[in-house]
């Protein structure tokens, strides 16, 4: 289906006036909740171990295995590529990984082992890179081709604010004076080729505060419960270009900029049950449920347009500033984001004190994320249908293994892998994302430090533009793929009390 082609990155024909691009459902749903440093060498495929501060945000019953209070600092190093042709770009950061602590007490029972509580935080989502596409040659169409299309028929005072009314400022349209039929004239036709490029700047974090609660049973069952309340921050901030090329340039236009600033911020709150049972010593099962997160976001997007002629663009036209001419739109609003029921099972066993092998399995059925606006009516209907026939329920995937050499030293592995979230045919249909780990760990009895490094790469599809006119035509821009890396190293430090 032809609307996925638009991608996260390429946010051309939102109405800004209170819409959401549908993208933004997965890029707050598909999260990635490696935690601690020692969760995080095992693929995260800690849902049947427990005992890790990061099992509060995937399986809760994972604190029912503390037996001793524990708190722990985890750090971030991330380096993420974005390559698109022969641009590689590069954006290296720091960042809190994970921070919490568990207060373990053994209550006056002989069944009831151990009543835990605990608080986590832990970083979901990293938003931080910088991706340029760019030296893409497109003959026969253009952005303004777009514009035209979806003004053609319409007054000037029935343009939308953030995009065609902002290239008609920039007299990318132009409607001929005593015009009965509102048929816009453009400065290009379809003998020119354009350079087209693009550069965007992501930055922000998607962040969860665990407060849970848990016990051990008999040494049999472990379950506990989570209140998670999330922290979420995205800013993007992109300019799209297009200039007239060729050794025979007949065009009034030299080129023309779409600049576009968008920034969403808020909260969410959802809750977590998990269990862990233990049949026999050597074999462990868990399960846990994950409710939607909730959030309530306020946005904030201003869009620009600038061009740049080189003789007058129209008859009668403003000579403005050295033939430059740009005009912007800004607006804020609010709106409500309902992410996906998660469930997951995990199966492990630990092989006395030597060994330990692990796997979770993950379903997300990514059609049940869902927009409302914060007004009576809901505005978002298209875009949850969009939700609904671009995106699928997915099957996730994580293990991981570790083996103790001694009682101080250990070596860990594992593998993650998240299925494309786009349904068969879509352009991103292969948009895994794979995630590599390993590691090792320092156990010194009161105190442990655990190092991790894990590099996860994907793939992504797309189109500058693309327009389907009411009569079947279609307008896109040339095709192309960005591939992101990310090396990531955790280093976590551990105290238990």
């Amino acid at each position: 289906m032809k609307i996925a082609y638009i991608l996260t990155l390429m946010l051309f024909f939102s109405l800004f006036a209170s819409a959401q691009n549908e993208e933004d459902a997965i890029r707050f749903s598909r999260i990635s909740p490696f935690g601690t440093a020692r969760s995080a060498a095992m693929g995260g495929a800690f849902g049947a171990l427990g005992g890790d501060l990061s099992t509060l945000s995937t399986n809760p019953g994972g604190i029912g295995v503390f037996r001793k209070s524990e708190a722990s600092f985890t750090s971030m190093l991330d380096f993420a590529h974005a390559k698109t042709g022969k641009f590689d770009y590069e954006k290296n950061m720091y960042l809190l990984g994970d921070l919490g602590f568990v207060l373990s007490f053994t209550p006056m029972s002989d069944k009831w082992k151990n009543i835990n509580i605990g608080f986590n935080y832990t970083n979901l989502n990293n938003f931080n890179r910088n991706i340029y596409q760019g030296n893409f040659i497109s003959k026969g169409s253009s952005m303004i081709d777009v514009w035209k299309a979806e003004a053609d028929g319409k007054p000037v005072s029935d343009l939308n604010p953030f995009t065609t009314r902002l290239a008609y400022d920039a007299y990318l349209l132009n409607l001929p004076e005593g015009s009965t039929n509102n048929i816009y004239d453009i400065p290009i036709n379809n003998t020119h080729s354009v350079e087209e490029l693009k550069y965007t700047k992501e930055r922000g974090y998607q962040a969860e505060y665990a407060i849970s609660a848990g016990a051990n049973y008999d040494d049999k069952f472990y379950f506990g419960a989570t209140l998670g309340i999330q922290s979420l921050h995205f800013k993007s901030y992109s300019y799209y270009t297009e200039w007239v090329v060729g050794d025979e340039i007949d065009s009034k236009l030299k080129g023309f900029t779409f600049d576009q600033d968008f920034t969403t911020s808020g909260t969410g709150v959802n809750f977590k049950f998990g269990m862990i049972y233990r049949p026999i010593p050597a074999i462990r099962i868990g399960a846990a449920i994950h409710t939607p997160t909730y959030y309530n976001l306020d946005a904030y997007a201003i869009n620009w347009v600038s061009s740049e002629f080189v003789e007058l663009p129209f008859e009668g036209a403003d000579p403005g500033n050295d033939l430059t001419y740009g005009m912007y739109q800004e607006t804020d609003y609010s709106y409500k984001l309902k992410t996906p029921w998660r469930v997951i099972g995990s199966l492990a066993t630990v092989l006395g004190q030597r060994a330990i092998i692990s796997a979770d399995y993950e379903y997300i059925d990514y059609t049940s994320a869902k927009f409302t606006n914060s007004g009576s009516g809901n505005e978002y209907v298209a875009t949850n249908d969009a939700i609904k026939t671009i995106y699928k329920g997915t099957h996730n995937f994580r293990a991981g293994a570790e083996y103790r050499f001694n009682s101080v030293f250990c070596l860990r592995g594992g593998y993650a892998y998240s299925a494309s979230p786009y349904t068969k045919g879509e352009m991103n249909e292969k948009n895994d994302i794979q995630t590599i780990t390993g590691g090792l760990g320092l156990n010194f009895g009161v105190f442990y430090a655990d190092l991790a490094y894990l590099h996860k790469n994907s793939k992504l599809n797309g189109l500058f533009y693309y327009y389907e006119t009411s009569k079947g035509e279609v307008i896109e821009s040339p095709e192309f793929q960005t591939k992101f890396k990310d090396n990531e190293f955790r280093l976590t430090l551990g105290i238990r009390f």
